[in-house]
């Protein structure tokens, strides 16, 4: 159900409930969606940074989709395609005031108390003007809620990640 807008529109429900729930720990947090190596180099200011690096299908929730469309003799003018987006989220701030790692924290809470993107979460972002340039998504819409699940990612791999982007430093990450 959901049209070109749904990529988008998930990034900017999670940078938005990130920002109203991590604000209430540490002030002055400001939730950006930048590639690491555009972040400004110097002292950073206090951030996190949600980039999504990586997209894969998942075909194991097409097929009970494509069943279901069928049993209801549905036709849409598109094939949906259901897909995983992987985040990696980067934290900035005093490391003397240990805010990178406070930052992580209230991130690691805000996710493990709210595991689905709600069709009301959703709406709420579009109604956001902050967010105008989404308000054709129709991710609303969607039947099936969106899951957020933490991403273990070892030490190799977050060096990984972090080598693609050239001659930036490392920071606090998880994914």
């Amino acid at each position: 159900m959901s049209n070109h807008l749904a990529i988008a529109t998930v990034t900017a429900v999670l940078q938005r409930t990130l920002q109203a729930s991590v604000q209430r720990h540490v002030e002055s947090v400001r939730i950006s969606t930048i590639a690491p190596h555009r972040i400004g180099q110097g002292t950073p200011e206090t951030a996190i940074n949600l980039f999504l690096c990586h997209v894969s299908r998942n075909n194991a929730l097409k097929i009970p989709d494509a069943l279901a469309q069928r049993a209801r003799n549905k036709r849409t003018p598109w094939r949906q395609a259901a897909l995983e987006l992987h985040y990696m989220l980067s934290f900035y701030g005093n490391e003397a005031e240990l805010e990178p790692q406070r930052l992580m924290g209230s991130v690691v809470r805000t996710f493990n108390d709210r595991t689905t993107l709600s069709t009301q979460l959703i709406q709420d972002t579009l109604n956001d003007s902050t967010f105008s340039y989404l308000d054709q998504s129709d991710l609303s819409q969607q039947v099936q809620e969106l899951q957020i699940t933490p991403e273990d990612l070892s030490l190799d791999d977050l060096s990984k990640v972090w080598s693609v982007f050239f001659q930036t430093p490392y920071t606090l990450s998880m994914g």
